[in-house]
């Protein structure tokens, strides 16, 4: 069981990794550049690609921490590898800034395509 809980853990790690990457790839056709001010596949970068990178860095602490390493009980273990927590906070932060940077960034464009708008009916 262990063994395949490592590789689907390893799996999801990779491809959080790889939609970390691409979402920063450059892309002309963006409808709005992102909050680092360039056009890229995914708008919601570079928060996207810190979400993506954070999971993927949730992942390996899993993977190393409960299923890679077996010695001890699963709180030694924790104690053991909690310094690799650190980076993943950092993430975090950079995740909830981009993040908050988006909302307001994103609140000066006109969604032109998705506002609905209201016609009075008189009776």
């Amino acid at each position: 069981m262990h063994r395949v809980s490592y590789k689907l853990l390893l799996l999801f790690t990779i491809l959080a990794t790889v939609g970390g990457i691409i979402t920063m790839l450059p892309r002309q056709a963006a409808s709005y550049p992102n909050v680092v001010y360039y056009l890229s596949v995914c708008t919601y970068a570079p928060a996207a690609t810190a979400w993506c990178f954070l999971l993927a860095g949730l992942s390996c602490f899993i993977r190393g921490t409960f299923i890679k390493d077996q010695s001890g009980s699963a709180s030694e273990r924790f104690r053991r590898h909690a310094k690799s927590l650190i980076p993943l906070g950092l993430l975090l932060i950079a995740a909830l800034f981009f993040h908050v940077r988006y909302l307001n960034i994103k609140a000066q464009y006109t969604d032109t395509a998705a506002s609905a708008t209201v016609e009075a009916t008189e009776e």
